[in-house]
């Protein structure tokens, strides 16, 4: 299908095999205003417009995919961007480049009007154009056939496929490109050599943020998991209390996770600095997702060995104020893939834009907090309250006073409401932190916003998530207005719902995965 106005010139791909990525930095928006659609016709137009979304892609877009300025650990600058260059042109790096140039002009299209429908134009055609070289790849070519470099610059490929849905316009399925990743990391599950391929574990990182995310809206899946070993208990736990111990759930721990553990271990962790997630909270996330997919689909009984890792879940995730360091790694400094040769400057920051690794480290650490806080509401949504009624008990005055103290015992008692309020500080503290003229080179991590958002209930909560959907819009990213839809959807479903008493401290009663499943939206929340 063509986008109106698409030449049959333009359906061919537009970079030539030799053409590298950053090697023309072409500026043709300074002076002579853009390029337009009729300089495309000659081969020599077509290498100005991909090289001037590739030059935008490259100094605007990879910033806005992180939540603070850091070029040495972007990794959709040091991985994405290298891997769509040099020679030979691969149908995987062409898929990849392809994709990057869509989300380019998406993202330019928001936020520069002059040419909006133009590079509306731009980024549909080079979706359509990514979607289907990866679709050839993913069925012409085999495993075998597939260098280690081309098998990851597939990953990316999908990977960034899944950016076009996060930045596009309109409404997408974000299921259909997440599954293109998932079938590409299924083809290379019993390739061993994964396992000490730092680049591809960092690629793995992204896809199972994705992967987790978009698995937080669904209901009745219940997706496989590692349990928690003795030796990450915590002193007051048993290794009887130990979350997923039913042969059941073992018997799910074979090669998946085993691959999963490898490909992790092979690199650093990067999802801290470009999703603002700590490891330990990513885990968490996992078990809340795969209990709460049971508990929806009515998989989970009342028996004590689900209640009991329910209440080991409860406990872990309210620990996080007795001890903050246990979950908020600082950020490991340097390139984020120091083998690959990535010919990017590393000094380079948008408008000369920088922050102290000081100011960072504490944007990315209120990232984490918000992150977190986030967890544990979705927790109190996915969980009915009948597996911790008696865990009530746990708070009472005969219970030892020490156990209290070191289990976030008073955010426990003191609702929903405030956890919501702590996103908030957390994520209005980063704005607080950023100069003005860094904020728009600066991007967000929506998942937090909008659980927290969702969930307001009391009117000072939602004008302040009001407030930060407005400062997020700026950005030129898709998904804001979608997911500020569902959140109004949910607030006037709960609106209806309520009385006009005094405002409650715990959730509301609307569900927002079933306001999502009804309206029919898939919104990759990141």
């Amino acid at each position: 299908m063509q986008a109106p106005g698409r030449t049959n010139d333009l359906s061919q791909p537009p970079v030539s095999p030799h053409q590298h990525l950053v090697i023309s930095p072409v500026q043709p928006r300074t002076g002579s205003g853009p390029i337009l659609v009729q300089d495309t016709f000659s081969a020599e137009g077509r290498v100005l417009l991909d090289n001037d979304l590739l030059n935008y892609y490259r100094t605007t877009v990879t910033s806005v995919m992180m939540p603070t300025i850091d070029p040495l650990s972007n990794p959709w600058l040091q991985i994405y961007l290298p891997l769509a260059s040099g020679e030979p042109c691969t149908p995987s790096k062409l898929a990849l480049r392809h994709a990057l140039m869509s989300v380019a002009a998406y993202q330019r299209a928001c936020r520069e009007k002059e040419s909006k429908q133009q590079d509306m134009r731009l980024g549909y055609h080079h979706e359509q154009e990514a979607s289907r070289i990866l679709k050839s790849v993913l069925q012409c070519h085999t495993p075998a056939n597939q260098t280690v470099d081309d098998k990851s610059t597939t990953l990316a490929a999908a990977l960034g496929l899944i950016s076009v849905d996060i930045f596009g316009p309109r409404s997408t399925d974000c299921r259909i490109h997440l599954s293109f990743a998932k079938q590409i990391v299924d083809q290379h599950r019993n390739d061993r050599s994964w396992g000490t391929n730092s680049l591809f574990g960092k690629l793995y990182q992204i896809f199972r943020c994705y992967e987790m995310v978009a698995n937080t809206t669904k209901m009745g899946t219940v997706p496989s998991l590692p349990t928690i070993q003795a030796s990450t208990l915590t002193p007051d736990q048993h290794e009887d209390e130990s979350l997923s111990t039913t042969p059941e759930v073992l018997g799910q721990l074979d090669a998946e996770n085993e691959f999963e553990a490898s490909v992790t271990d092979a690199g650093c962790f990067i999802l801290d600095s470009s999703f603002g997630i700590s490891k330990k909270t990513l885990f968490l996330l996992r078990q809340t997702i795969h209990y709460g997919s049971m508990c929806s689909s009515q998989a989970a009984s009342s028996s004590g060995e689900v209640t009991g890792a329910l209440r080991v879940l409860y406990r872990s995730l309210y620990a996080i104020e007795d001890d903050p360091s246990d979950f908020l790694a600082p950020v490991s400094p340097g390139f984020i893939v120091s083998g690959l040769d990535t010919g990017i400057c590393s000094s380079f920051h948008p408008d000369g834009a920088c922050l102290p690794k000081l100011i960072s480290d504490e944007l990315i650490e209120n990232h984490q907090w918000a992150f977190h806080y986030a967890v544990i509401i979705y927790f109190h949504r996915v969980i009915p309250k009948q597996y911790l009624l008696d865990d009530e008990a746990i708070d009472s005055p005969d219970t030892n006073g020490l156990y209290n103290a070191m289990h976030g015992s008073i955010s426990r008692k003191q609702g929903c409401q405030l956890l919501i309020r702590k996103v908030w500080d957390r994520l209005e503290n980063i704005d607080c932190l950023t100069p003005h003229e860094v904020q728009l080179h600066r991007g967000n991590v929506l998942w937090p916003a909008f659980i927290a958002a969702v969930e307001s209930v009391q009117v000072e909560l939602r004008h302040r998530a009001l407030i930060w959907f407005s400062k997020a819009s700026k950005r030129g990213v898709g998904n804001i207005p979608r997911a500020k839809e569902v959140v109004m959807e949910v607030w006037r479903r709960v609106d209806r719902q309520t009385g006009q008493g005094s405002e409650p401290l715990d959730l509301g009663p609307v569900d927002w995965r079933v306001v999502m499943r009804e309206t029919g939206q898939s919104i990759m929340l990141t």
